[in-house]
C-alpha cells in the first residue's frame, strides 16, 4: 500500500494503484481454485472474480503455478504468524495452549481459507514445485508450532519427556490436516458421522493429552 499520502490526494477514492491488487487477485483465485478446481480455472476467470482487467494477473504472476503459491501465502501466511505469536505470548498451562492452537486451526479449517489444504493435496502430483513450496515454507512451520508447544510442556514438567519431539509434532499436525480435507471431500456423503466436528476435536485432544501427561 502506498504510504505517501501526498501522492494520492488528487486521486478519486476508488482508484487504486496496481500494486494494491495482488492480494485481491490471490483471494479471488483461492475461492475459484477450491470451488471449481485448479485445472478448470483460467486466469481470466480470476481476473473477473477479482474485478480487475483480464491481463492484470499476468503483471504479478507469470503463470498459474506462481498464482497458486500466492494463494497459499494468502490463505496460510497470516494464520501461521498469529499462531506463532500465540505460542510466544501464552501465559497459561501448556494443555490450555494446545487447546487454543487446535481451536485456531479448526477456525481456519472451517473457513474459506481452509480449502487450500485439500487443494494442495489434490494438485501435489501435478505441480510438484508448488508442493515443495508448501512443505518447505508452511507445513514445516506449522509442525514447528506443535514442536515448540511440546518443548514448552516438557520444560515446565507439564508433559512427560518425549524422545522424538519433531515426530510427535507431526503426529499432532497430520490428523488435523486430514480432517480438514475430509470435511471438503467425503463428509457431505458420510451419513454415519455427526454433522458437527465437536466430537472429533474433543476426542483428538483427549487422546493426545492423556499420552502427553507425566
Amino acid at each position: 500500500m502506498d504510504t505517501d499520502q501526498s501522492v494520492n490526494t488528487d486521486l478519486p477514492p476508488r482508484i487504486r494503484r496496481p500494486e494494491d491488487r495482488a492480494p485481491e487477485i490471490a483471494r479471488a483465485a483461492l475461492d475459484l481454485f477450491v470451488t471449481k478446481g485448479f485445472a478448470a480455472t483460467k486466469l481470466e476467470d480470476v481476473a473477473k472474480a477479482a474485478g480487475v482487467s483480464k491481463g492484470l494477473p499476468y503483471l504479478y504472476f507469470k503463470n498459474k503455478e506462481e498464482l497458486f503459491k500466492a494463494v497459499i501465502v494468502e490463505a496460510i501466511g497470516e494464520p501461521l504468524v498469529l499462531a506463532n505469536e500465540l505460542v510466544d505470548r501464552f501465559e497459561g498451562s501448556t494443555e490450555a495452549l494446545l487447546g487454543e492452537l487446535v481451536a485456531n486451526f479448526r477456525k481456519f479449517a472451517e473457513s474459506p481459507r481452509g480449502g487450500v489444504i485439500k487443494l494442495i493435496l489434490a494438485e501435489a502430483g501435478n505441480f510438484p514445485d508448488v508442493a515443495r513450496f508448501y512443505c518447505s515454507n508452511f507445513d514445516l512451520r506449522g509442525q514447528e508450532l506443535f514442536a515448540k508447544t511440546l518443548r514448552r510442556g516438557v520444560a515446565r514438567g507439564e508433559f512427560r519427556p518425549i524422545p522424538d519431539i519433531e515426530m510427535t509434532a507431526t503426529l499432532l499436525a497430520q490428523p488435523l490436516a486430514m480432517h480438514a480435507v475430509w470435511l471438503r471431500s467425503l463428509a457431505p456423503y458420510d451419513e454415519n458421522q455427526p454433522a458437527s466436528s465437536d466430537q472429533f476435536y474433543a476426542a483428538y485432544l483427549d487422546f493426545f493429552l492423556k499420552g502427553l501427561r507425566p
